[in-house]
């Protein structure tokens, strides 16, 4: 009996009087930085804020990423590896209309007049295959994000810690860009509860969404089990046709740009003016070609990126399995509402 008098004791002290992990952890939580969710930036500039974001990982890509690569460093990781993926598009895209355009004005033949026609070609091919793969993702992605109120792309700067390495002991901190919603199976749900840039109430965002997608049947206490599946729906459907489309338009962009009113484009004064009526021009040359093969092929590219556009718009925003999410939330929840008590 005395024994656990003096256990329960022991206990006591040791409740009132913290640890020196305790005041350690204490002093990290406050001192540590956390991944954040970059909303605020992205709805006062979100150009500004997007290209900022890009160039980041773009120069990094070019600079720091490779060096820690080859230099065996152990914070090397594979986010690094897929963000250099980008330069060699952009360096090999660079050389190869390089060669065609800058090594063609040395030499006086026919066969380099046509070179040259063919480098002003592909260097529009290249932009144009960029600017249309980017901008025709946000025909599905902003009218879902419009309608149900959820973003694909919306950015999150996540903190790394690294591990000390010879000659790097002090700076061990850095950042990577992450978009929430980057992994379908595994979302960043925990950068989503609490934000106060949704909301004062801890499910603000899940509410909003419950709310735009109809499903607001008067109890949203727990509106996140309810939309989470939803939302993964959505996910899903926005990517793929997103996907299908933009490599499509992409395709249509290269067709415009490999068609024979490109080759007289004049740089310098008036080029604003003659780059639009080439456009037209390319564009009519495109779905109406002298030959009656490129003509058909021009057709169905263009009709075959119309019409994934218009099916993937129609499969996002229209929900033809509303009751989907209340049924999957019955059978996953742990609290019966009409009990108010676990169920086991």
């Amino acid at each position: 009996m005395v024994y656990n008098v003096g256990v329960q004791q022991n206990i006591s002290n040791r409740a009132v009087t913290p640890s020196f992990g305790a005041e350690k952890q204490e002093k990290r939580s406050k001192c540590e930085n956390h991944d954040a969710i970059m909303v605020a930036e992205m709805k006062k500039h979100p150009i500004s804020t997007n290209l900022k974001i890009q160039a980041d990982k773009f120069v990094n890509a070019c600079t720091k990423y490779p060096k820690k690569g080859l230099s065996g460093s152990k914070n090397a990781n594979f986010y690094e590896f897929l963000t250099m993926g980008s330069v060699p598009y952009v360096v090999g895209s660079a050389m190869m209309i390089g060669v065609f355009n800058a090594a063609s004005k040395f030499f006086d033949t026919p066969a380099a007049k046509n070179a040259s026609k063919l480098g002003k070609k592909m260097g529009l091919g290249v932009l144009a295959y960029g600017l249309a793969k980017t901008a025709s993702k946000k025909l599905i992605e902003l009218p879902v994000k419009w309608k149900h109120g959820i973003d694909v792309n919306m950015p999150y700067k996540k903190v790394v810690y690294e591990l000390p390495e010879e000659g790097n002991k002090d700076n061990l901190v850095t950042h990577e860009y992450h978009k929430v919603f980057e992994s379908v199976d595994f979302p960043r749900w925990d950068l989503l509860y609490g934000n106060e840039n949704f909301g004062p109430e801890r499910n603000a965002y899940f509410e909003k969404v419950a709310k735009k997608m109809g499903m607001d049947d008067g109890d949203l206490e727990h509106a996140d089990q309810k939309v989470k599946p939803k939302i993964k729906e959505k996910l899903v459907q926005t990517k793929v046709f997103s996907t299908l489309a933009s490599y499509l338009w992409a395709g249509t962009a290269v067709g415009v740009a490999m068609q024979k009113p490109w080759e007289s484009l004049k740089l310098g004064k008036g080029f604003v003016k003659d780059f639009g009526s080439k456009f037209v021009e390319s564009c009519k040359q495109f779905v109406k070609n002298e030959s009656k093969g490129a003509t058909i092929a021009g057709r169905a590219l263009l009709g075959a990126a119309v019409g994934v556009t218009l099916l993937g718009n129609f499969m996002t925003l229209f929900d033809f399995n509303k009751d989907k999410g209340s049924k999957t939330q019955a059978s996953t929840s742990l609290i019966d509402n009409s009990k108010e008590k676990v169920v086991c």
